[in-house]
């Protein structure tokens, strides 16, 4: 259960932040919210800090801490800030939803009741309704998951994380001819990301055409990593073989969107910083318990900083051809529950 719950996972994607909480009358609020976007959790931490020091008990700023604690991997942290900003305000939607996502590896139960908690205080948030469904979907429970993606598409037609996460579902229960037709025009739209094409891929694979899966994810993998992918697409249809994934893994993915050899060169990644080298050491190794598949092939850079007086040491990889690759991994990356942000080349 827990290699397929993993699959899953990967496959589906979560919306973007929720703008419920943010105010237009907290700047400060509003800026660490775009540092967030702009791929910057660290600088949004700080922003939202700021604004704490001033309003210990503002709840904008508690979910916007809570969301980069969680883009930053301190999910222990990131619980108490959302857990802080329910106290504050025990109809926060942002806290509710970042909670069900802090719980949606371990306890997808959990994370519906709370996705349906959000919805009950706010009941045309897109990002409550798919992340309802990918609970729904780890769970087995695919109708229910076609249901919580469709009424997102209902209150925006545009949403396409909704959209493929619906066809992905329909694959996954069954209907995977149907999901091939819906991803087909996604994939070829200019400027289709990598991921997109990946979950054509997956489709495809669950429609049984291994052959022209196998071409799509040629362009990104090597041999090996192909095949590794087509056969967890294939596990994450209902009924398929469970346990694909890595039985260690505690948290993350179970298939790597680009997880070619580390080579010097192109651009970075960046997923922790630490006080000193073994602390850095110690976040890698925590990462390969985390997100173990999505980490085959790639190895670890740690690169001192020094700033104001202060040293740090950042957790970093290499390798990715463009910009392109490297935000499509944190992307996967920051699905599976862990910190990654783009670093320079």
């Amino acid at each position: 259960m827990r290699g397929r719950i993993l699959v899953v996972l990967v496959l589906l994607a979560a919306c973007g932040r929720t703008a419920t909480d943010i105010s237009a009358q907290q700047p400060g609020v509003d800026l660490a919210q775009a540092a967030l976007r702009g791929g910057s959790p660290e600088t949004a931490l700080q922003i939202a800090g700021h604004v704490l020091a001033t309003s210990p008990g503002n709840e904008a700023a508690l979910v916007v801490q809570g969301d980069a604690l969680t883009d930053l991997g301190r999910m222990d942290e990131a619980r108490i800030s959302y857990t802080n900003a329910l106290h504050s305000n025990p109809l926060s939607v942002g806290a509710e939803i970042g909670l069900g996502r802090l719980s949606l590896s371990s306890d997808p139960a959990k994370a519906e009741g709370l996705f349906l908690e959000a919805l009950n205080h706010d009941p045309r948030n897109t990002t409550a309704f798919n992340d309802l469904g990918v609970a729904r979907d780890l769970l087995g429970n695919h109708a229910g998951a076609q249901m919580a993606y469709r009424q997102a598409l209902g209150v925006n037609p545009q949403d396409t994380a909704a959209e493929v996460n619906l066809a992905l579902s329909m694959a996954m229960a069954g209907s995977a001819n149907d999901a091939v037709q819906m991803l087909r025009p996604l994939a070829a739209a200019p400027g289709a990301s990598v991921k997109m094409r990946h979950d054509l891929a997956a489709a495809l694979t669950m429609a049984g055409d291994r052959e022209e899966a196998a071409r799509i994810l040629s362009a990104d993998l090597s041999p090996e990593q192909v095949q590794q992918a087509l056969n967890a697409y294939a596990a994450a249809r209902s009924g398929g073989p469970a346990g694909l994934a890595p039985t260690s893994a505690v948290g993350g993915s179970a298939i790597a969107l680009s997880d070619t050899a580390a080579v010097a060169g192109g651009r970075r990644v960046q997923f922790a910083s630490a006080p000193t080298e073994d602390a850095a050491r110690a976040a890698w190794q925590h990462l390969q318990q985390q997100i173990p598949t999505l980490l085959v092939g790639r190895r670890p850079l740690f690169i001192q900083d020094q700033q104001g007086g202060l040293v740090s040491w950042r957790v970093l990889a290499g390798g990715f051809p463009d910009e392109v690759q490297a935000l499509a991994f944190c992307h996967q990356v920051r699905d599976a529950g862990a910190a990654c942000s783009l670093a320079g080349p």
